[in-house]
């Protein structure tokens, strides 16, 4: 059996670590949305039937998806909640008398790993 210098095998191990690092870079596996903001993050006593809400995510090129209904948005390839094709959007959050409505929202992009979920909850005054 032939045998190799070890320079050639630290040389050879370097070439690999190289190639992985690379393909690990255009899998995404560096890239994380921003978990998005709500604005207002919560809003007790409001009066009218809704409240408008900002959600927006630093991450450039990101779009959002978010729920009313208690369920969790999610991305993919089957994703969950209503778009939002922006790194930002207002919303209106129906306010129902006697019940706090739960906003929740997570941003996405292709090659990057999902945000966290942003979670807001939405009150009517009495």
């Amino acid at each position: 059996m032939k045998t190799f210098p070890p320079l050639f095998n630290v040389l050879a191990a370097m070439i690999a670590v190289t190639i992985l690092q690379a393909c690990e870079s255009q899998l995404g596996t560096g890239c994380v949305c921003a978990k998005p903001t709500l604005e207002p993050p919560n809003a007790n006593g409001q009066t009218g039937t809704s409240v408008m809400v900002t959600i927006a995510t630093t991450t450039t090129g990101a779009s959002l998806r978010y729920t009313l209904d208690e369920s969790t948005p999610s991305c993919g390839p089957s994703p969950h909640g209503t778009p939002i094709a922006a790194q930002s959007g207002r919303v209106p959050v129906p306010l129902v008398f006697g019940r706090t409505l739960k906003l929740q929202a997570i941003a996405c992009k292709t090659g990057c790993t999902d945000s966290a979920i942003a979670t807001g909850y939405y009150t009517p005054s009495n």
